[in-house]
C-alpha cells in the first residue's frame, strides 16, 4: 500500500509539472525505436523504424515510418509511405499526394485524401464531415465521461510504465498465462470494491481509491489485449505500444457500442457498453493481483 500511495504521489507530481509544460512537450523513449510524445507534435523528417504516437499533439510524417501511426486528440499530415495503420482519435486525417499507407486508416474525425493519395487497407471513419450521427444528451454524456476517462488512463498509463517500467515488462511476459482463473479472480475482486465503495461513498478515500482500482485495471487489461493484437504482427513490442494498442482497441468497442447499437435501442447499448467494460476491469484488476501480488510471493 505504501509503495501504492507513494507511486500515485509520484505520478500527480508528475501531472502537475507537466501540464503547464505543454509547450516542451513530454518524450518518452522506447527500445524499439518508436517515438512517443505526449503535449507536443511529432515532425518525422527522417526514417522511424518503430511507431509514432502523440497524445494531444499533431503528427506530421515526411519520412517513411514502418510502423503505427497513432495521435489522440490531435491531427495527422501523411506526405510519406507509412508500413502500418493510421489511427486518429478525434482529430483530423490528412493524406497529401505522396502518402502511401499499408495498412488500414482508422479517423474518429475527418478524413481529407489529395490526388496520388493511396490508403491499401480499409479506411474505418467515425463521425467527421461524411456521417451525420444524432445521438441523444444522455448518449453525449457518456461518451463525454468515457473520453475523459480514457485519456486519464492513457497519461497515468505512461507514467506508471515509465516510472516502473522494470515491474510492468516483467508482468506483460506472463500476462497471457493462467487468463481463466485471473478474469475470475479479477470478477470477484472488483464486485467486492464496488461493494465497499458504495458502503464507504460518503468518505473521501473511498472514491479516490476506487479510481485508482478502475485506473490500473484498465491499464493492465490494456497492455493484455495490446499483446494478443500485436503478437500476431511481431513477437517483440514495448510494453508502451502493447498499452496503446490494447487502450484503443478497448476505446474503439467501446465507440462502435455507442453509436451503433444505442441509437437503436440506448438501454440495450448501455447494457453492452456496462458488460464490456466490466470485464476489460475484472480482466485487468484479475493481471494485476495475480502478477503483483500472488505470483510475486511463490
Amino acid at each position: 500500500m505504501k509503495k501504492l500511495v507513494s507511486l500515485l504521489a509520484i505520478i500527480a507530481v508528475l501531472m502537475l509539472n507537466t501540464l503547464p509544460a505543454a509547450g516542451q512537450g513530454v518524450f518518452i523513449s522506447s527500445e524499439n525505436g518508436d517515438k512517443i510524445s505526449i503535449f507536443d507534435d511529432v515532425d518525422v523528417k527522417d526514417p522511424v523504424n518503430g511507431n509514432v504516437v502523440t497524445v494531444l499533439g499533431d503528427i506530421s510524417v515526411d519520412s517513411r515510418v514502418s510502423g503505427q501511426v497513432i495521435a489522440v486528440f490531435g491531427d495527422v499530415t501523411v506526405d510519406s509511405q507509412i508500413s502500418g495503420q493510421v489511427v486518429t482519435l478525434f482529430g483530423n486525417t490528412i493524406l497529401n499526394k505522396n502518402a502511401i499507407v499499408n495498412g488500414d486508416v482508422i479517423t474518429i474525425g475527418s478524413l481529407s485524401k489529395t490526388g496520388g493519395a493511396r490508403v491499401l487497407g480499409h479506411e474505418v471513419r467515425i463521425l467527421g464531415e461524411s456521417m451525420n450521427l444524432d445521438i441523444g444528451a444522455l448518449l453525449y454524456f457518456r461518451l463525454a465521461i468515457m473520453i475523459l476517462f480514457t485519456l486519464a488512463v492513457l497519461i497515468v498509463g505512461l507514467l506508471i510504465l515509465t516510472i516502473a517500467r522494470e515491474q510492468y515488462t516483467s508482468m506483460s511476459k506472463s500476462i497471457e498465462r493462467n487468463t481463466g482463473r485471473k478474469l475470475i479472480l479479477g470478477i470477484l475482486s472488483l464486485l467486492a470494491a464496488t461493494i465497499l465503495f458504495l458502503l464507504l461513498l460518503v468518505t473521501l478515500i473511498a472514491p479516490v481509491m476506487y479510481i485508482v482500482v478502475l485506473l490500473l485495471s484498465t491499464i493492465t487489461a490494456s497492455m493484455y489485449l495490446g499483446r494478443l493484437i500485436l503478437k500476431k504482427f511481431s513477437t517483440s513490442n514495448s510494453i508502451y505500444m502493447e498499452f496503446i494498442t490494447g487502450l484503443i482497441s478497448i476505446t474503439l468497442v467501446k465507440l462502435l457500442i455507442i453509436f451503433l447499437v444505442a441509437q437503436q435501442d440506448p438501454l440495450l447499448g448501455f447494457g453492452l457498453t456496462g458488460a464490456f467494460g466490466f470485464l476489460v476491469l475484472s480482466m485487468g484488476l484479475g493481471i494485476h493481483i495475480e502478477e503483483r501480488y500472488i505470483s510475486s510471493k511463490k
